[in-house]
C-alpha cells in the first residue's frame, strides 16, 4: 500500500519548495520550461569558491546528507600526494555549502574530510595517492561511503609512495575512515582506472567492478578486471575467476588476436542493459581491443558478448588508410598497393605494424575511455555512448565516438554519427580526433537527453554539446550554450544549486603544446534555464541497497516515459554523477506516475509525484517530501 508522509522544514536555499505538513500531497508548484539552450551556461567558477581548484578528474555525491552535491576534484599524477603545509596539491574534497547570500559555493575541507588521507602519518599535513574515486553506500548505514583507486604506473615505480586503493567508510558527516583492506594487488599495485559500484547478486550489499590498464606501458600484458562481492559491512571479497571474468593474463599477440587475454581498460561501467534487473558489466577497453560486455545471468555467472551484440567494436575493417600498413607497404611491397604514406619516415614507421597483429579484427576496434549508459531515445531501455580517441595515422579501422542504441535485450544498433548529427569535421593529418569523457544528460529539461563531451587534451578541441531536437536527433550548440571550453579535462554534471537543471563541472589540461591553458584550472559553468519544472529523487532501499544503486525509474509526464537507472560511478578514471535523480519535466508540473525496479526485480509504483519539491521514494511505496 502507498502511503504519504510529509516533513515540515524550514527553507535552506535555491531550489528546495517545502512541503507543509498536510497529511496528503503537496499542492502543485509550478517552475518553468525552457526553449532550447541558447544563452543556458555562464562560467560562475569564482563565485562557486572553484579560482584556486586544480584538477582534471570529477566525482559528485552528497557525502554530508544535506541534500546538495559535493565535488571531489584529482589531478592526473598517480603518485601525487598533497603537502598541505608546502602547498601542494592533487586532491580536493569540496563541500557544497551555503554562500551567505542566498546562493552556493564550495569549501575545500579536503584535510578535514580524511577521505585521502594516509594510512601512515599526520593528515593535516600529507595526504594520500589516489586516481580513481565513485561512492555508494557499501555498509548500509544511509550515508555514501567511497572507493578510491590508485593507479600503480610500473614505469615510475620508483616515485611510488605506497598508497593502494582503499574502501573508505563515511561517518555521516562527510569525513570518512579506512574500511577493511581491499586485495587489489595491494604489493605490487594495480593500474585502476575505472570503477563501479553496483549490487550484481541483489543481496542488498553493493558490489565493487574494477578494470585495470597495462601492468606496463609499452607491453601488451594488462591487468585482470576484477569484480568483489560486498559483505555490507565494508568488506569486499574477489571473486573474478568464480565469475566466469578471469581471462588469459598474458602479452603473447596470438591470445590478443584471439581475444582471451586481457585488456588493458580505461574505464568501467555497471548498468542493466537487457532489462532483468541484475546489472551487466562493461570494459571501455584501449588499444583499439576489443570492449567487453559481461552479461549478468542474476546467479553469480557473467558471460561476454561484446562480440555479438556490436558493442566490442564496430564494423569497419579496412586498415587500408592506415599510414603504419602503407609505411609497411613502401618498405616491403603488398599486393594489393593501398597508396602512398602520408608519413615522413617510413623506414621507421614501417616497424610499428605487425602483420599477423595489426591486420587482426581485434586490432582494428577503437580507443575507448569512457561509456556512458541512459535511455536516450525514451524506449525504456539503456543506451550506450563510447568516447574514443580516433587518431588521424590509424584511419577509419578505429572506431570513432559513437551512439549504439539498445534493442532491448542489450544487443545495439549503430545508426551513424551523420545520421544522428552527432558527426564533427576534424582537422587533417591531426591527432585530435576523439574524446575521453561523456556523460547523457537532459540539459534543458525538455525529457530527451543531450550528449555531453569534456572532449580531449589535444590541440584545437573543446566541450561539445550535442541537443536532442527530435527523437534520435541532434544539434551541436556548444557555443550558443555558453559551454564551448577549451581543451577540456574531467566532467561532472549534477544540479548543484538543486533549481531543476544541470550544472556542469570541467577541468583544463596543460597537457600538450598550444594549450590556452597555464595551469589545470577548474570551471564551474552554471546552467541558468532555471528554476525549471523537475523531479529531484533520492532513492532509499530497504531491501535493496541503501542508495538504490542500479534501480530502474520510470517517470510518466507530459506525454513521455523517461527511465532513468541510478549509477555508482562509470568512465575513464571513475566520473560520478549525482545519485539524485534530476528528471526535467517540460511544462509539467505533477508526474503521472513514477515507478521504480529495485536491484534483483522487486518494483514499486508510487502514483502520482509532485514536481519541484525534494522527494526520497523509499522501497515499499513511501514517499518523503522535504
Amino acid at each position: 500500500m502507498r502511503g504519504w508522509m510529509l516533513v515540515a522544514v524550514a527553507a535552506t536555499g535555491c531550489g528546495k519548495d517545502k512541503a507543509a505538513d498536510t497529511g496528503a500531497m503537496p499542492e502543485e508548484v509550478c517552475r518553468g520550461a525552457a526553449a532550447g539552450l541558447d544563452g543556458a551556461f555562464e562560467d560562475r567558477t569564482e563565485a562557486w569558491g572553484l579560482a584556486e581548484v586544480r584538477g582534471a578528474r570529477m566525482s559528485v555525491a552528497d557525502l554530508d546528507g544535506d541534500g546538495y552535491p559535493d565535488l571531489v576534484v584529482r589531478q592526473i599524477e598517480p603518485f601525487g600526494r598533497d603537502d598541505f603545509t608546502a602547498g601542494v596539491r592533487y586532491h580536493y574534497v569540496l563541500m557544497n555549502r551555503d554562500d551567505g547570500a542566498g546562493g552556493r559555493t564550495f569549501v575545500d575541507e579536503t584535510a578535514d574530510s580524511l577521505l585521502f588521507a594516509p594510512r601512515e602519518g599526520d593528515p593535516a599535513e600529507i595526504g594520500r595517492a589516489a586516481s580513481v574515486v565513485v561512492f555508494g553506500d557499501v555498509d548500509g548505514d544511509g550515508d555514501l561511503d567511497a572507493f578510491t583507486g590508485q593507479f600503480y604506473d610500473a614505469n615510475d615505480a620508483a616515485d611510488d609512495p605506497g598508497d593502494r586503493s582503499e574502501i573508505m567508510l563515511n561517518n555521516g558527516d562527510g569525513t570518512f575512515a579506512f574500511g577493511p583492506e581491499i586485495d587489489l594487488e595491494r604489493r605490487g599495485g594495480y593500474a585502476t582506472a575505472g570503477a563501479s559500484f553496483a549490487d550484481v547478486d541483489a543481496d542488498g550489499a553493493l558490489d565493487l567492478w574494477v578494470t585495470g590498464w597495462y601492468i606496463r606501458y609499452g607491453y601488451l600484458t594488462a591487468d585482470q578486471d576484477r569484480l568483489f562481492l560486498g559483505d555490507g559491512a565494508g568488506g569486499f571479497t574477489d571473486v573474478t575467476e568464480a565469475a566466469g571474468l578471469e581471462m588469459v593474463r598474458s602479452g603473447d599477440p596470438e591470445d590478443w588476436v584471439a581475444g582471451v587475454s586481457t585488456r588493458p581498460a580505461y574505464g568501467a561501467t555497471a548498468c542493466d542493459l537487457d532489462g532483468d534487473a541484475f546489472p551487466d558489466l562493461l570494459a571501455s577497453n584501449y588499444a583499439r581491443a576489443w570492449n567487453q560486455q559481461w552479461m549478468n545471468d542474476g546467479a553469480g555467472a557473467f558471460t561476454d558478448v561484446g562480440l555479438e551484440s556490436g558493442f566490442a567494436a564496430d564494423d569497419d575493417l579496412d586498415y587500408s588508410d592506415n599510414q603504419f600498413y602503407r609505411c609497411w607497404c613502401e618498405v616491403h611491397g603488398c599486393d594489393p598497393d593501398p597508396g602512398p604514406a602520408s608519413l615522413g619516415d617510413c623506414e621507421t614507421y614501417a616497424d610499428y605494424w605487425t602483420p599477423g597483429f595489426d591486420d587482426q579484427p581485434a586490432r582494428l576496434g577503437g580507443n575507448t575511455f569512457s561509456t556512458a549508459c541512459a535511455d536516450v531515445d525514451n524506449d525504456g531501455d539503456l543506451d550506450l555512448y563510447s568516447a574514443e580517441i580516433a587518431h588521424w595515422h590509424i584511419g577509419g579501422s578505429s572506431d570513432p565516438s559513437e551512439l549504439l542504441l539498445n534493442d532491448g535485450t542489450g544487443s545495439f544498433s549503430r545508426p551513424g554519427n551523420e545520421a544522428d548529427g552527432l558527426a564533427r569535421d576534424w582537422p587533417s593529418n591531426s591527432w585530435n580526433a576523439g574524446d575521453i569523457y561523456a556523460a547523457l544528460a537532459d540539459l534543458d529539461g525538455d525529457g530527451w537527453k543531450d550528449v555531453l563531451l569534456a572532449s580531449s587534451d589535444y590541440p584545437d578541441t573543446r566541450m561539445f554539446l550535442w541537443r536532442q531536437v527530435a527523437p534520435g536527433a541532434f544539434e551541436e550548440v556548444a557555443e550558443a550554450a555558453g559551454i564551448d571550453h577549451p581543451w577540456p579535462a574531467g566532467l561532472a554534471v549534477a544540479d548543484f544549486d538543486r533549481d531543476g537543471d544541470l550544472d556542469v563541472v570541467t577541468g583544463s589540461s596543460t597537457a600538450r603544446s598550444g594549450t590556452p591553458w597555464t595551469e589545470r584550472e577548474v570551471h564551474f559553468y552554471e546552467n541558468t534555464l532555471g528554476p525549471l519544472n523537475a523531479l529531484s529523487i533520492r532513492l532509499e532501499g530497504t531491501e535493496a541497497n541503501r542508495a538504490g544503486i542500479g534501480a530502474r525509474v520510470e517517470v510518466e509526464a507530459g506525454g513521455l516515459v523517461q527511465t532513468f537507472e541510478v549509477g555508482g560511478g562509470y568512465g575513464h578514471m571513475g566520473m560520478q554523477h549525482d545519485t539524485v535523480l534530476t528528471v526535467g519535466l517540460g511544462e509539467a508540473c505533477t508526474a503521472e506516475d513514477v515507478r521504480v525496479t529495485w536491484p534483483g526485480g522487486a518494483a514499486d509504483d508510487f502514483g502520482a509525484v509532485r514536481a519541484n519539491y525534494a522527494v526520497t521514494l523509499v522501497q515499499g511505496g513511501e514517499v518523503r517530501y522535504e
